[in-house]
């Protein structure tokens, strides 16, 4: 099956595009080479200048409520799948919708889903790449945080090539998580992730948790564990992971 991609030069956001499509086929995928007003998850502003792969693909899962976490990670690992199949890169996904190279951020992810009843309808799935740019095109205070393809390889890709490969190896998770594999999906984001059995801060709307990720639930959830008691938490509990490298004296 072919997809059908829809191209702009400069949206406000390719998620707001999406939104305004009425009867979009399944991987219908709307594309821009700049954003004015790209985001990320909480309304935080994602700067999406020339040179990147921004673009929003329309799924309708039909899939329970309870598995949005997994949507979400998915679409990270097909990310992060399709960067290492293409740029020799070993990327990591950080939970739970980012994908880091080196320690640095290179693509995010942004689902906002319509949900009827307990079941989710349909499904935006927005993800930026970093890829044909230098990070002076960012803000100063991002540019310690996150990098690009072009920094990383030290030569430009072909972005098309990266979007297809991004939209076959989505489809191929997507489609095994219709089919409700999710033992098999979890099974290989843990393996791609950098997170499970590490010490993280976790920023909250009650404020910061400094803890063990003991692992993941079979949704994608984080379970942690909180002095002694194990807890579980969905992305809309936490605004924020940040992984913290331990010195052997030190302990939470």
């Amino acid at each position: 099956m072919a997809f059908k991609i829809i191209r702009y030069d400069i949206v406000d956001s390719t998620f707001q595009v999406a939104r305004n499509i009425q009867d979009a086929e399944e991987y219908t995928t709307i594309v821009a080479k700049r954003q004015l007003k790209g985001r990320g998850r909480f309304g935080r502003e994602w700067f999406s200048p020339s040179g990147g792969l921004w673009f929003t693909t329309i799924l309708y899962p039909r899939t329970p409520v309870n598995t949005y976490s997994l949507l979400s990670l998915l679409s990270s690992l097909s990310v992060s799948k399709a960067l290492g199949k293409i740029t020799k890169l070993k990327p990591r996904i950080r939970w739970p919708n980012d994908v880091y190279v080196n320690g640095r951020k290179i693509a995010g992810i942004l689902i906002e889903s319509d949900v009827n009843g307990e079941i989710i309808e349909k499904s935006l799935v927005g993800i930026g790449v970093n890829v044909n740019f230098k990070l002076e095109h960012l803000p100063i205070e991002l540019r310690g945080k996150a990098t690009t393809i072009l920094e990383e390889c030290g030569k430009p890709i072909d972005e098309d090539t990266l979007l297809l490969e991004i939209l076959l190896t989505l489809r191929e998770y997507y489609e095994k998580y219709k089919r409700g594999l999710y033992n098999e999906i979890v099974a290989e984001i843990k393996r791609e992730g950098d997170f499970v059995g590490s010490n993280v801060v976790l920023y909250t709307r009650s404020g910061k948790i400094r803890t063990l990720i003991r692992d993941l639930d079979l949704y994608g959830n984080l379970i942690i564990d909180l002095e002694g008691r194990m807890i579980t938490l969905t992305p809309k509990d936490v605004e924020k992971l940040e992984v913290v490298k331990m010195r052997e004296s030190e302990s939470f």
